[in-house]
């Protein structure tokens, strides 16, 4: 069962009593959050271990970041791929049907309006993010948030012209995908005053915790619904400025919506869950943390496996280096990586090559001195040789 169990789940595993007990207790340990519920009732949450858990492992992956040092102009390049993918991501939540090629392939042109609609979103989120990280240093303000609406709706809704630019003047629902209401957001003018404290609070010093914050960040956001349009992809977008403006700089080599878009039955439910739940955030802060840590993951592997190639390079002369190939470079690394032997038919599997093509590399970096051999025939593995 989930560390943090809905109220259905209980029920369907135990009983009423048992649902009474878990709410009592919830309740008990519950933290009041300063925004309020269109009902006037404040968030709150409980910070389960899980939580506390997730806070440090981000954390320590944060200093694995820091300690790297890496170059500036690595980093931009790592910056600029993740904020595509950001911009992808987050508009393929909201409907857009353009795969990732296509989209990488239209990010970098200048042209400015699009006939597909889906194109158009993806490229106006991208320039929505861009706008975000120039305005890191300023306030929260009303202006900045209805403006990033304002670059998202850009050449959208021809069909349909919508409220842009501006707070929403009328009602606002949300429809699942067989069309049923599931939420109905606050009136305009009860979303306006909403609003208000929401920037208020916004340019205040973080309350529990920056990574929680972040999480309300979003999550509070959806609950106003402020615009006709666009609410989905402004709170992404607020949630990642929040971190960037607390610190959290590695938010800008990461995609939270690539996590968001492959879990996004449970992306869902976790915002549903807290509104379920009078206004529980604990659902959704520990999706928002799981998010961050899964994509925390992913780039420290990632970069790892570069300084493994980073750490062939220091070990081989540059005149040695030049002359090993992709597939050599890919086996030196896996051995590196997993400090094992390496096989012939491990390494055509690795590189998808012939059984000749691996004899003849082996070879090749065996007269280099690289590598060394034990066994025979097709008993023989290799292994890195100590330089």
């Amino acid at each position: 069962m989930d560390p943090y169990p809905a109220k259905l789940q209980v029920l369907h595993k135990w009983n009423e009593k048992e649902w009474a007990r878990i709410e009592k207790e919830r309740i008990r340990k519950s933290q009041s959050l300063p925004l309020l519920a269109k009902s006037n009732k404040p968030f709150w949450l409980v910070l389960i271990p899980e939580i506390l858990s997730l806070i440090s492992e981000i954390a320590q992956d944060r200093g694995f970041l820091s300690s790297l040092k890496l170059p500036a102009n690595y980093i931009r390049a790592r910056s600029d791929e993740a904020l595509k993918k950001e911009a992808y991501y987050s508009s393929r939540i909201e409907g857009a049907v353009t795969s990732l090629e296509a989209a990488l392939r239209n990010l970098d042109k200048k042209k400015k309006n699009f006939a597909d609609e889906s194109m158009q979103m993806i490229y106006n989120n991208k320039l929505a993010l861009e706008f975000m990280h120039k305005h890191k240093g300023q306030p929260f303000s009303h202006k900045i948030i209805k403006e990033l609406q304002k670059i998202l709706i850009y050449n959208t809704h021809k069909d349909r012209p919508i409220t842009v630019g501006q707070y929403r003047k009328g009602p606002i629902y949300v429809v699942d995908g067989r069309g049923q209401v599931v939420y109905q957001g606050p009136p305009p003018d009860k979303a306006g005053a909403m609003m208000d404290a929401f920037v208020e609070w916004l340019n205040r010093k973080p309350g529990i915790h920056a990574l929680v914050d972040a999480a309300l960040v979003h999550l509070y956001f959806v609950h106003v619904h402020p615009f006709d349009d666009g609410n989905g992809r402004s709170a992404r977008a607020l949630s990642n400025l929040y971190l960037e403006k607390n610190g959290y700089d590695f938010i800008n080599l990461l995609s939270p919506s690539d996590y968001f878009e492959h879990h996004k039955a449970a992306y869902y439910q976790s915002i549903q869950s807290a509104e379920a739940h009078s206004y529980d955030a604990t659902y959704f802060i520990l999706y928002y943390l799981e998010a961050l840590k899964d994509q925390l993951a992913h780039i420290k592997a990632e970069l790892q496996k570069e300084k493994q190639i980073k750490d062939i390079k220091d070990m081989l002369n540059k005149t040695i280096w030049a002359r090993l190939n992709k597939r050599q470079v890919k086996a030196l690394r896996w051995m590196m990586a997993s400090n094992e032997w390496i096989s012939t038919r491990k390494y055509c599997k690795l590189n998808r090559c012939s059984d000749e093509t691996a004899r003849k590399d082996f070879l090749q970096m065996q007269e280099l001195g690289i590598i060394k051999a034990e066994g025979s025939g097709r008993s023989t593995q290799y292994a890195v040789k100590e330089q």
